[in-house]
């Protein structure tokens, strides 16, 4: 989880880099930015949450292995979209990136949380992979 931590550090500093770049408040680089800080925060939440109900027994090893690597893949997924906002990249680019965002996000859920027999653990899970997909959902609509 260390690499994870600072994959999310990195992704900070260049969030804060697109905002001193100037980008135009109200610009589509702007708002797909902002919905990246809340994505970034909604990730950490969801991974927390996931391990809390490891810990608690409710979520097998195997699963938990397999979520937590999915999630380091979308924190990866996350750094490389803030490099392309950092750098100007257009919607077309912009899309791409979320798209791929999304994919992860069904994997993890496909391959992870529909695979947890514990009703009250697959529900907190649920819930907090739905609120990514909410924030990924409307920064794709502004790139569309």
């Amino acid at each position: 989880m260390g690499r994870l931590c600072k994959v999310w550090a990195l992704s900070l500093i260049l969030i804060f880099g697109v905002y001193s770049s100037g980008c135009p408040k109200g610009s589509v680089t702007h708002k797909v930015t902002v919905a990246q800080h809340n994505f970034r925060s909604a990730v950490e939440a969801l991974q927390n949450a996931e391990v809390a109900e490891h810990d608690k027994g409710f979520v097998p090893d195997d699963f938990h292995i397999k979520m937590q690597e999915i999630i380091e893949k979308i924190a990866l997924a996350g750094k490389d979209l803030d490099n392309q906002l950092a750098t100007g990249a257009g919607t077309a680019t912009i899309k791409v990136k979320l798209d791929a965002i999304y994919t992860l996000l069904d994997s993890l859920n496909n391959d992870g949380i529909f695979g947890v027999k514990n009703v009250g653990a697959k529900a907190t899970l649920e819930i907090a992979l739905d609120a990514i997909k909410a924030i990924v959902d409307n920064a794709l609509v502004e790139v569309s």
